[in-house]
C-alpha cells in the first residue's frame, strides 16, 4: 500500500460555514459523521468530518478569530490543496455560492489551479491536472 494523506484537522469558529464552502466546491463530498463533545475545560465542541470514502477535512468548533493571511509569515498551514476533475465547473459552483477566486497559480501546460478563501480566512487550492504523466503533472521548471 502506498502512503497518502487521509485527512486534515482544522479548528474553526463555525463548522457550518466551512461545510457550506466545501460542499459547494465539491458536491460529491458530504458530512461523513459528526457530533458534540465536552472538552477538558468544560466547553462543548461541535465536530464533523467532511469528505468522501477516501479522504476528508475534520472540522471542530475550536477556532478563535480568523486564520492568518496566507501572505503573512507564520508557522502553520498556508493552504490545503484538493485535486478536482474540472476546475471550471468548480469555479462556477463557488461563484453561484458567493465565493470569488482569491488568485490563480502561474499558467502551466499540464495543470491549472485556483485559490479560494473560505469564511474563516482558510485558503484552499483546487487543482485540475491536464496530464496523468507524473513527470508532466509535477514539472516545476515552467
Amino acid at each position: 500500500m502506498k502512503s497518502y494523506v487521509e485527512h486534515a484537522n482544522i479548528g474553526v469558529i463555525n463548522p457550518e460555514k466551512t461545510i457550506r464552502f466545501l460542499t459547494s466546491a465539491l458536491p460529491e463530498w458530504s458530512v461523513r459523521g459528526g457530533g458534540r463533545y465536552t472538552n477538558d475545560a468544560g466547553k462543548e465542541i461541535e465536530w464533523c468530518h467532511v469528505g468522501d470514502e477516501s479522504s476528508y477535512i475534520a472540522l471542530s468548533s475550536t477556532g478563535k478569530g480568523d486564520a492568518e493571511d496566507w501572505t503573512a509569515e507564520f508557522t502553520g498551514v498556508k493552504h490545503i490543496g484538493i485535486v478536482v476533475p474540472n476546475l471550471s465547473e468548480l469555479e462556477e459552483r463557488l461563484s453561484q455560492a458567493g465565493y470569488e477566486v482569491d488568485h490563480r497559480g502561474n499558467p502551466h501546460p499540464h495543470r491549472k489551479n485556483a485559490y479560494y478563501m473560505e469564511d474563516h480566512n482558510i485558503q484552499f487550492e483546487f487543482i485540475e491536472y491536464l496530464s496523468t504523466a507524473p513527470e508532466l503533472k509535477n514539472d516545476y521548471l515552467l
